[in-house]
């Protein structure tokens, strides 16, 4: 008995990576002297999984980038000015925007292109959390966060969980959190 072989081309696209596994507990907790550095990493990972499951690369962490975002967040919880109609971008009592921060923290020196952005967060009382943050940056806020998570021309992310709010009204309200986190990419 003779069989037939028959092939169909059928056109395939790539699926889109498969998330990361992140930290389900450190991504439910808000950052705290004890789990930052695991609420941090979770942070990055939840919006590298953001990226990966749209086919978009993951970003690499970037040393200048983080600290950029450390430094903000730090300053952001001591001066509290962030808060309905304010800009948690610029730093009231230095001036300093995202773009001064990240070139004051060393990235990209004499580049031929290069871009950057931040984004911001601080929640209280049960929204300090990375899901949190990154729950608000993708389907609440109408400010341009998503499209700087899924922006295809990052490269670099430098993160930052700070424990505590940067808007007065969570000042020593529990399970505060307050989130920056900076983007960058760079051709020398």
């Amino acid at each position: 008995m003779a069989g037939v072989l028959s092939a169909a081309l059928v056109p395939v696209s790539a699926a889109p990576a498969t998330a990361a596994a992140c930290d389900a507990a450190a991504a439910a907790r808000a950052p705290n002297s004890s789990n930052d550095s695991a609420v941090r990493n979770a942070l990055v990972c939840l919006i590298n999984n953001q990226r990966t499951q749209r086919g978009l690369p993951a970003l690499t962490t970037n040393q200048a980038l983080t600290t950029a975002a450390q430094q903000h967040s730090a300053a952001a919880v001591q001066q509290k000015w962030w808060g309905p109609g304010k800009d948690s971008h610029r730093n009231p009592q230095t001036g300093s925007t995202p773009q001064s921060r990240i070139k004051a923290a060393g990235y990209c020196p004499n580049p031929r292109s290069w871009a950057v952005a931040e984004i911001t967060y601080t929640g209280w009382g049960g929204s300090g959390t990375p899901n949190a943050a990154v729950n608000w940056w993708m389907n609440v806020s109408t400010w341009g966060h998503r499209q700087i998570i899924l922006d295809p021309s990052m490269r670099e992310i430098g993160a930052w969980a700070q424990p505590g709010s940067a808007d007065p009204a969570g000042a020593g309200a529990s399970q505060a959190g307050t989130y920056v986190v900076t983007f960058g990419r760079c051709q020398q």
